[in-house]
């Protein structure tokens, strides 16, 4: 029988077949950040020029989480059902017609509705992306890289940024609609021709194509073709796709996983949401506060980094707890600062820094939860639970800072989420991605390393 192929290529070289792979799904990643952006930047011409009440533009810049929550939850167990790229291609296939659909509305009814469709294919490409990164990376890189295509985001969130402001100023809020939807349709054709299928698909659910597709692969990973398919693990040929994740043996992991998504996303887009207005109240000038935001992106591609290269050298549940921790104080130092535009900056980074470590911290470890057959369902579901603590802290935040609550105090109260973050994923465990034991004991009961 023949061995398995995915062995050769986790303890290989990382390739430029595998490179291409990366670049693929991070810039895949920076059009999602700039995608979600985009009605933030044009929020202000929008309801000016539709007479739109500041609760209902509330509703319209809920309406691309809401579609990343969905996305992510639904749409990401057909990557384990079809494979990972067939999800990839249709969710930037979605993305894109969300897009330019945005760009051509004239009700507020309309809008939502495009911007939900468009976090869909977000959400979508997110968990898929994730996975077909994790499976092509090699173990000594596979950290660092995932690390990669998560600060993709931020990163985008600047450019887009930038892009957006001078398009917006010059051509209307309808032109940043056009140009995420044209950055999207410009993906298909290098998703298309260059991402590959995942070996771990393709070995897991066996099909009568599978042998040809996986020799495929091989092919242009400049591995030798397989004669037969190779034997997989008990634990990944007894795995349901989809409904796996509930399964007794992975149960703990799934609440745990959902559980550290929730709450960080709870903190993540309270700070996202809240700095430039907060800065405002506190006297500083919208461009300080725009600013301070931008920094706290600056911060997060940093702390991304940071996470992936300490994460395979260190053990990446402990050091994403201990990110969370940090992130913690962070937060509340934050809202201790209230003059002094140096150290509100500061803060500003160092909070950027701990948000985007923490999350890449969580982004590293949830595809070692689960076997193949169940990976992408239990990544989109940690991510769009996710998503629902993300629609829950700012409003939170509104009502506290409504109540006349001092700044320090709802600070404090919304970073608590962080530590309980902290304390779900020092918990997790580890899927053994290795065959059986001889003895026939599971991989998941057996004690894992790091």
């Amino acid at each position: 029988m023949e061995s398995d192929p995915r062995q050769a290529l986790r303890e290989g070289r990382m390739t430029s077949f595998q490179i291409m792979v990366v670049v693929i799904c991070v810039t895949l990643n920076m059009v999602d950040g700039f995608d979600v952006l985009a009605m933030s930047f044009t929020a202000p011409l929008v309801a000016r020029e539709w007479g739109i009440d500041p609760a209902t533009l509330g509703v319209l810049l809920s309406a691309g989480l809401v579609g990343m929550g969905t996305g992510a939850i639904f749409i990401s167990p057909i990557a384990d059902l079809m494979g990972r790229r067939a999800v990839v291609i249709l969710s930037a296939l979605i993305m894109s017609l969300g897009m330019f659909a945005s760009a051509a509305t004239s009700t507020v009814p309309e809008l939502w509705l495009c911007r939900f469709v468009t976090g869909l294919g977000i959400g979508g490409v997110l968990a898929s992306g994730n996975t077909l990164l994790s499976e092509y990376s090699p173990t000594r890189w596979r950290d660092f890289v995932i690390s990669t295509m998560v600060i993709g985001y931020p990163t985008g969130a600047i450019i887009g940024g930038s892009v957006f402001a001078y398009l917006v100023s010059e051509y209307g809020w309808r032109s940043a609609f056009l140009f995420g939807g044209a950055a999207s349709t410009l993906m298909l054709p290098f998703i298309y021709l260059y991402l590959p299928e995942s070996l771990d698909f393709l070995l897991t659910r066996r099909r009568e194509d599978s042998l040809k597709r996986v020799n495929d692969v091989l092919r242009r990973l400049g591995k030798a073709p397989l004669t037969a398919l190779p034997n997989i693990s008990r634990d990944e040929a007894a795995t349901k796709a989809v409904v796996g994740v509930l399964e007794p043996r992975y149960l703990k992991g799934t609440v745990l996983m959902v559980l550290s998504y929730f709450m960080l996303m709870f903190s993540f887009y309270f700070v996202l949401s809240w700095t430039p207005k907060n800065l405002v109240d506190l006297g500083f000038t919208v461009e300080q506060g725009i600013f301070a935001l931008l920094l706290v992106n600056l911060g997060g591609i940093f702390g991304g980094l940071t996470c992936g290269y300490f994460a395979k050298r260190l053990n990446a549940r402990s050091l994403t707890s201990y990110f969370l921790v940090l992130l913690f104080f962070s937060i509340v130092g934050f809202g201790m600062v209230q003059t002094g535009f140096l150290p509100m900056m500061t803060m500003a980074f160092l909070v950027g820094f701990f948000l985007m470590s923490a999350m890449a911290g969580l982004y590293i470890i949830v595809p070692h939860v689960y076997p193949p057959n169940v990976r992408n369902t239990g990544t989109g579901l940690a991510i769009g639970i996710g998503r629902i603590g993300a629609m829950v802290g700012p409003p939170l935040a509104g009502l506290l800072i409504a109540a006349g609550w001092e700044r320090v105090a709802y600070y404090s109260v919304l970073a608590l989420p962080v530590l309980i973050s902290a304390l779900a994923v020092r918990y997790v465990a580890y899927f053994n991605e290795q065959a059986a034991s001889a003895d026939g004991s599971p991989a998941w009961a057996r004690k894992q390393p790091g």
